[in-house]
């Protein structure tokens, strides 16, 4: 009878064993950030923001990323101003780190430069500023991160970004570092920057940081009328190799600040362009945000990842639907799409990044450089890529060959012909 009691004790003890590792497990891990982009450009700078927050909080999205908008008047100035009506008071930006922080949404604050009129005037975005007097320039763009670095160190911000998209800043690698030293005298959180999906080449200050952000709208099959899934696929592996090619140079942990697609006709050629005429297309939308999601889900080794954007034209009620053209998710296919990647149980920290998959994303990186100097009239290797294969000779045997694998042009590929 005893040893009967014995065993009916340790069939017992088995669930509580495993009960227990799960509840410790259950502590120790915190699911990796995923969320939304909120542009704080509602068209009145003292909007309440509190509808919107509730409602990314609903989709199971566990933080949020708050854009502000601010301007320069053209790409030749020397100032950075409030927009007049698309730039939040900063007690509208107060009430709305209240608001996230209510509904337990970690936050990134991420302000952003556009120039005036810019949807009209294609010839300046803030990726091909150029100040006129650059010093100056970079004194008042210190300025104006620090003061809002300060506030959002005060409401309890976790990351803040000190700038977006910004290539032609990216010469001034020395500013950089400085302009981040005097935020981190007012902001103890995590300081990121996001490089845009064709500057990563001519990135160079990501040690100053403590986070890298990308914005992933690098096109897709352009020459196809439509992606097909595997197309999407491999698009995808390449971005995640860019990001763990950006943590092996810096040895600084990537974050996704923007992943998103307009639901239009042609997306995938130009994820960037909401503001084509061409017809909606809400199947492209959730086939193109799916498959980017199928593969974000398995680079646990990112820091975060964020959906772009909650929507355009917030004062038109409701945001989204089956005729709208934008990023919107809401009333379309994509909306379950997203709420679904939401709810998987990704961890940061759980799967620690490996080594070899940094190694591997790195060889891939410098063998498409050395493709585009051997194929391409105008191609040339980055300066962060001559520069690691010097410090890392056994990486270019690698990356050279592998790229033996390919059967190189005949001639030179001239600039506009490489399809």
């Amino acid at each position: 009878m005893f040893k009967k009691v014995l065993a009916f004790l340790a069939l017992l003890a088995i669930p509580a064993v495993f009960f227990m590792i799960r509840w410790r497990e259950g502590r120790r891990l915190v699911p990796q950030p995923r969320g939304m982009v909120l542009g704080l450009y509602a068209g009145l700078p003292d909007y309440d923001y509190g509808e919107e927050l509730a409602r990314i909080r609903s989709t199971g999205a566990t933080c949020v990323s708050l854009q502000a908008i601010y301007r320069m008047e053209t790409g030749h100035s020397d100032e950075i101003r409030r927009h007049p009506t698309s730039s939040p008071t900063e007690r509208a930006l107060r009430r709305t780190f209240r608001q996230a922080r209510d509904l337990q949404l970690r936050i990134m604050f991420f302000p952003t430069i556009n120039m005036r009129d810019e949807a009209e005037n294609a010839k300046w975005w803030r990726g091909n500023i150029h100040p006129d007097h650059w010093d100056v320039w970079w004194r008042n763009y210190t300025a104006f991160n620090v003061h809002l670095a300060a506030l959002a160190q005060e409401e309890g911000v976790e990351w803040y970004s000190v700038g977006t998209e910004m290539a032609s800043t990216h010469a001034f690698p020395d500013q950089w570092r400085a302009l981040v030293a005097e935020v981190r005298k007012v902001f103890k959180g995590k300081i990121t920057y996001s490089v845009n999906f064709d500057s990563h080449d001519s990135f160079t200050f990501g040690d100053c940081l403590d986070v890298i952000g990308i914005n992933t709208y690098d096109p897709i099959a352009k020459h196809e009328e439509y992606p097909s899934p595997e197309a999407i696929r491999d698009a995808w592996w390449w971005i995640i190799n860019k990001a763990r090619t950006l943590h092996a140079r810096f040895d600084r942990p990537v974050m996704i600040t923007e992943v998103g697609y307009p639901s239009v006709a042609h997306a995938h050629v130009g994820p960037w362009d909401f503001r084509t005429d061409k017809p909606c297309d809400l199947e492209l939308q959730d086939l193109l945000v799916g498959g980017a999601l199928k593969v974000v889900r398995n680079w646990s080794d990112g820091e975060a990842v964020f959906y772009y954007l909650y929507g355009e034209n917030l004062n038109t009620k409701p945001v989204g639907g089956p005729q709208d053209r934008t990023y919107a998710i809401w009333g379309k296919p994509v909306e379950k799409t997203l709420k679904d990647y939401f709810a998987l149980p990704i961890f940061e920290g759980h799967i620690a990044p490996k080594a070899s998959d940094r190694h591997d994303a790195m060889i891939q990186s410098l063998a498409s450089c050395l493709r585009k100097e051997r194929d391409y009239e105008d191609g040339a290797l980055p300066a962060w890529a001559v520069a690691w294969m010097a410090a890392h000779p056994g990486d270019e045997r690698e990356a050279r060959a592998f790229l033996k694998k390919d059967i190189p042009p005949k001639h030179k590929i001239p600039k506009g012909q490489e399809r």
